[in-house]
């Protein structure tokens, strides 16, 4: 053989040899299979996690939009309660008043009848 060739063969041999050493061998590259199935178990179980806590923050949100509605019907029955209590101490105010001046002018009468 050529002395060229026998080099380049060396070349070429080293070339690949050196490439080949570079990469790490399969089995480092990959995970293990009972690895990959762990890796798995875990990718499920968290997503099984995450689809429940999607679901408690969608009945929580369905709870307050519950207690919100709730709460503005309590709101309306209070405002309409507080109103009926204004008018009825009005009424109460005004039958005081009605009250007073009768009493006022069976006493005055009273007082007339007896001195008269």
């Amino acid at each position: 053989m050529d002395v060229n060739v026998r080099a380049w063969m060396v070349a070429v041999l080293c070339s690949v040899a050196a490439h080949a050493m570079a990469q790490a061998p399969v089995e480092e590259r990959r995970p293990p299979p009972e690895d990959a199935r762990l890796a798995q178990q875990r990718v499920e179980f968290r997503r099984q996690a995450l689809e429940r806590a999607e679901a408690e923050v969608r009945d929580a949100l369905a709870a307050q939009k519950e207690a919100a509605r709730r709460f503005a019907e309590a709101k309306s029955t209070l405002d309409t309660a507080g109103r009926s209590l204004d008018k009825a101490r009005a009424a109460a105010a005004e039958a005081k008043r009605a009250y007073d001046i009768e009493m006022s002018e069976l006493e005055r009468r009273r007082r007339s009848g007896s001195g008269g």
